[in-house]
C-alpha cells in the first residue's frame, strides 16, 4: 500500500492548520531598519514628501551570534558613519556659538548636539558619578546618535 495519500493528508492538515509566520507579528507595526556596517544599525523616518528627515543609528544588541550589553560608539565610530550618511557639503558649515552645540543632562543620560546648516547630530549617553564626589561625572559613552534633517518635517 503506498504511503502517498497518508502524506498528502497529513501535508494539508499541517498546512491548513499553520499559521503564515508574518500573521505572528501582524499587530506590530514594522520597522524599517539598515545594517551601515556590521552590527550597526540605521532606522530611517521620512518626511511627507518621501526624503528621510531623521535618521537614528545605533548598535544592535542581539544577534543569533552575540548580545551585546551597553554597547557604545566611539567618536571616530560616530564621525566615520555621520560623513557617510551626511557628507560635509549637504550638512553646510557648522553654527558656531549657543547654536553650535550643547550638552544636556538628565538623571544619568545625556545629549550633545551639533548644529550645521542642515543637520542637527545629536548623541545620547550614559553618566554616572566618580566615586569621588569632587571628581564631577563621567560618561559612559554615546550607545547611540540620531541626525535630524533642520529643514524637513517628520511625518
Amino acid at each position: 500500500m503506498s504511503r502517498l495519500p497518508y502524506l498528502a493528508c497529513v501535508a494539508t492538515v499541517l498546512l491548513i492548520g499553520a499559521k503564515p509566520q508574518t500573521e505572528m507579528f501582524s499587530k506590530y507595526k514594522p520597522v524599517e531598519a539598515y545594517e551601515l556596517r556590521p552590527g550597526i544599525l540605521a532606522m530611517p523616518k521620512y518626511a511627507e514628501d518621501g526624503q528621510i528627515c531623521e535618521v537614528g543609528v545605533e548598535k544592535r544588541s542581539y544577534s543569533p551570534e552575540l548580545i551585546r550589553i551597553n554597547e557604545s560608539f566611539s567618536q571616530k565610530e560616530i564621525d566615520q558613519i555621520v560623513d557617510d550618511l551626511v557628507p560635509v557639503d549637504e550638512r553646510g558649515p557648522r553654527l558656531n556659538g549657543l547654536l553650535g552645540g550643547m550638552m544636556i543632562m538628565s538623571g544619568n543620560t545625556s545629549s550633545n548636539a551639533t548644529v550645521y546648516e542642515n543637520v542637527t547630530i545629536t548623541s545620547y549617553g550614559g553618566i554616572s558619578s566618580k566615586s569621588n564626589p569632587h571628581a564631577g561625572l563621567t560618561s559612559n559613552g554615546d550607545v547611540a546618535f540620531t541626525v535630524q534633517w533642520t529643514k524637513r518635517k517628520c511625518q
